[in-house]
């Protein structure tokens, strides 16, 4: 059962909360978007999940930019560029992200 409905604003977009934490977002990313975005949520020490599995981002974090690609390029061979991709976030006691798993629409 969901515990609340808290609206989230960004990009004029929703989010449901329940109480373990986990919040269900409506909407929908491609490959593509996915791929641009793993470096900054490795960044915020956010694990990455693409359909049930853990993205390897180690490395994204280095000050050398080969090193960047390679991690970057490895975590998105997880991913079909063109597809959607529903999502699910997981939070911590204090409403930061934890975990973010994508999943193939």
């Amino acid at each position: 059962m969901l515990d609340q409905l808290v609206p989230f604003t960004q990009g004029q977009k929703d989010s449901l909360y329940t109480g373990s934490g986990i919040a269900v977002r409506h909407e929908q990313y491609s490959g593509a978007e996915i791929m641009h975005s793993l470096r900054e949520l490795a960044i915020h020490c956010i694990t990455v999940e693409i359909d049930g599995v853990r993205a390897d981002l180690n490395g994204v974090d280095s000050d050398d930019y080969s090193v960047q690609d390679a991690s970057v390029i490895r975590a998105s061979g997880l991913l079909d560029l063109t597809a959607g991709y529903g999502v699910q976030m997981e939070y911590d006691m204090d409403g930061r992200a934890r975990k973010i798993s994508f999943f193939k629409e």
